[in-house]
């Protein structure tokens, strides 16, 4: 009786021990995917080309625009006598 139990034990712990093997393995595989990842986004960031912003410009003279391009128009009109 003893030595069965004792052989249960040990396969018991040669059961832990394999289990143990294969989650080390995993989480070895996991962090290789992520290291690769991340060099991978690190190169797509440095490839990637300049994010260009529109910036929206506010017309604040109107009058003095409106005022410029009539008298544009009337040089114009005026050159062409």
């Amino acid at each position: 009786m003893q030595t069965d139990l004792e052989e249960a034990k040990a396969q018991e712990v040669v059961k832990f021990q394999n289990s143990l093997e294969e989650m080390k393995n995993k989480i070895e595989e996991a962090n290789a995917l992520i290291i690769k990842e991340r060099e991978t986004a690190k190169k797509a960031i440095d490839d990637a080309p300049p994010v260009i912003k529109e910036t929206q410009v506010l017309v604040e003279d109107t009058k003095k625009i409106d005022s410029l391009t009539e008298e544009v128009e009337n040089l114009k009109v005026r050159s062409s006598i």
